[in-house]
Formats: C-alpha cells, structure tokens, sequence
C-alpha cells in the first residue's frame, strides 16, 4: 500500500501518499469500514484524519511539530484495512519498508 522508499527530513510538512490496491486493483473502499495507517509512532485513520485525492490516493497529513518529534533513523510504516462484513468484520493488514527521518539542522517550525 506505501510507495517504495520513503525519505521525510525532519520539520518536513505535507501529506504521505499511499496508493490502495486489493489483488492488484485499486482498493473499492464502499466496503471499508477503516483504515488504520500508522507511522512509526503516529496513528491516523481514514476516513477521519487520512483524506483521499481526486486519484484514490490516500493522504497521511504531516506537521512540521510531528516530524521535528520523529528520531532520526528508519520507522516502520503498517496499514490495515477493515472491511464490512456481516457477522465477524474482516481486518487485513500489511507493512512497508518503512520511512527515513533525516536529521534537520534546525528545529524551528516555520
């Protein structure tokens, strides 16, 4: 679901794109319940705090303040995926390389 390397400076600001795919098509999220994306030690889920783009892209929103508290080494990157379902709903989940944080010289948030 991530792309393939991911390199984040910290006091970086944008948003993480991951791509959705379910056996090599794009995910349908009308039977998704949630999608849980955590970063290293960040949690956020969709469709509350992820957003999607006009693609079906999945955006992971970062802040400045999040990134300058992110060490400097690789994090590890998981998603999982809850489906609708009746009776037991279906989780399915998967990880990623993981994302780099490169040391920033300064620490202040512009």
């Amino acid at each position: 679901m991530a792309e393939d390397r991911i390199t984040v400076m910290q006091g970086d600001q944008y948003a993480l794109v991951f791509r959705g795919t379910q056996d090599g098509e794009a995910l349908d999220t009308d039977g998704v319940e949630e999608i849980e994306f955590v970063v290293g030690p960040m949690r956020k889920c969709w469709p509350q705090e992820v957003t999607r783009d006009a693609e079906g892209r999945f955006l992971f929103p970062l802040t400045q303040e999040e990134t300058f508290r992110l060490s400097s080494t690789q994090k590890r990157i998981q998603v999982r995926v809850k489906f609708y379902g009746s009776g037991t709903p279906v989780v399915i989940g998967t990880a990623s390389q993981g994302v780099w944080i490169e040391n920033s010289m300064s620490k202040v948030v512009l």
